[in-house]
């Protein structure tokens, strides 16, 4: 038989041909390696997800301010810290799994074991008067006198029903508030919290660390992005311009006022005015606190004041340490809207629309020239559009909460 020969270039094809099928097999076992360890590293992260939530969960149902340490069956460990913020609470979980770690926050707030009235108007012995296309839905606490028709400005009731809803007879008083109100300040920050300088670049704070804080004698204006653990504070006055963008701050100065047009989600304690012009969108959950600690002096009466479609959704609260009958505390709405909960132990100009909740000492409307005690004119006071589940502040006295629930996290 006679001897073949096989070309040189036969052993570099085979040599190629092997070179590929070992890139090809290689390749197929990188890709499932590495597919590997991506699922187990989605795994990871979904499962110190999980212990990370239900870490939060769980630090939600201590009302009190502090830390723990709470270590998972897995084997993972959460640190939980808790603190208070404005009208809700803040609760940090920093989730370790060796060198791995996972933080998140959540601001909580609080169900209550009894259901808010639509309106709470004390009994002083004279009735609320309905004018124009006002309208009330909903249970309501009124006086012996209850409702009656009106008349003013050419406008007489026009709604069929005066109530549309349950009536239940009102006390002399408003509900009580719960103590630690009557002190809401800047006092209530100083403790645990670092002192920053005044800044006007973008900035974001972690809840995870101290509260920041800003205190100056002089005006603020913040025209910035602002977002996290940090109190602005002054004792003459902050302005927010249109183009700020507030996220989960607080405010504390005598005198707040947001621009026209601006939106964001914010806390105020002021102690003679907070002013919302046009279209001013305060989303939820924000809460307007106006604490008077101080006899008022000026020619001007102290208050919460919300101009032509601006919104505030979350919670509005009035009150007075040193209240003067000549010069009460107002809430005026001016064809603005509030969703969730007011309470107002002054006065109530309402030509707006309320949904929600309403406790309310006194009503007052200034209509053709004339001031008139304890009207409502093509006002609406409703809780039939409050979303379901929607959680308000919790500041009245007596009530007791029954669930702690996640607002937001971030």
């Amino acid at each position: 038989m006679k001897k073949g020969r096989i070309p040189s270039s036969a052993l570099g094809y085979a040599i190629a041909f092997m070179l590929l099928i070992g890139f090809v097999t290689s390749g197929v076992l990188f890709i499932s390696s590495t597919n590997k360890r991506l699922e187990i590293n989605y795994a990871l992260r979904e499962h110190m997800l999980l212990n990370n939530y239900l870490s939060i969960q769980h630090g939600a149902r201590n009302q009190e301010a502090g830390g723990q340490l709470l270590v998972h069956s897995s084997g993972d460990s959460t640190m939980i810290t808790r603190k208070n913020w404005g009208a809700y609470r803040v609760v940090v979980a920093e989730t370790f799994h060796k060198r791995k770690q996972l933080k998140k926050s959540a601001l909580i707030g609080d169900e209550i074991d009894a259901t808010h009235p639509t309106l709470y108007f004390p009994d002083q012995r004279q009735p609320l008067k309905l004018c124009g296309k006002t309208k009330i839905e909903g249970v309501a606490y009124l006086p012996e006198r209850g409702l009656e028709r009106g008349y003013l400005t050419g406008k007489p009731y026009k709604n069929d029903k005066l109530l549309y809803g349950t009536k239940r007879k009102s006390e002399r008083t408003l509900p009580s508030l719960k103590a630690g109100l009557r002190t809401s300040g800047i006092g209530d920050y100083l403790m645990n919290s670092v002192k920053i300088d005044f800044f006007q670049k973008d900035s974001s704070f972690s809840f995870s660390e101290d509260t920041r804080l800003v205190s100056q004698i002089e005006p603020l204006y913040l025209n910035n992005r602002i977002e996290g653990n940090i109190v602005l504070h002054s004792f003459d006055s902050i302005i927010v311009s249109t183009n700020a963008q507030l996220e989960n701050v607080i405010l504390i100065a005598p005198n707040v006022r947001f621009e026209k047009g601006f939106k964001g989600t914010v806390q105020v304690i002021a102690h003679k005015r907070i002013q919302c012009d046009k279209s001013v969108f305060l989303k939820y959950p924000s809460a307007l606190i106006l604490n008077e600690n101080q006899r008022n002096q000026s020619s001007h009466k102290n208050g919460i004041f919300l101009r032509e479609g601006a919104k505030v959704v979350g919670g509005v609260l009035l009150f007075s340490l040193q209240p003067d009958f000549r010069k009460p505390i107002r809430l005026e709405l001016r064809d603005a809207v509030i969703g969730g909960l007011v309470y107002n132990q002054g006065e109530t100009e309402l030509k707006g629309k309320i949904i929600g909740h309403l406790y309310a000492a006194k009503f007052v409307l200034r209509s053709g020239g004339g001031n008139y005690s304890n009207h409502l004119l093509d006002a609406i006071i409703t809780n039939k559009e409050l979303p379901k589940g929607f959680i308000e502040p919790n500041w009245l006295k007596d009530e007791k909460t029954t669930k702690s629930v996640i607002l937001s996290c971030f």
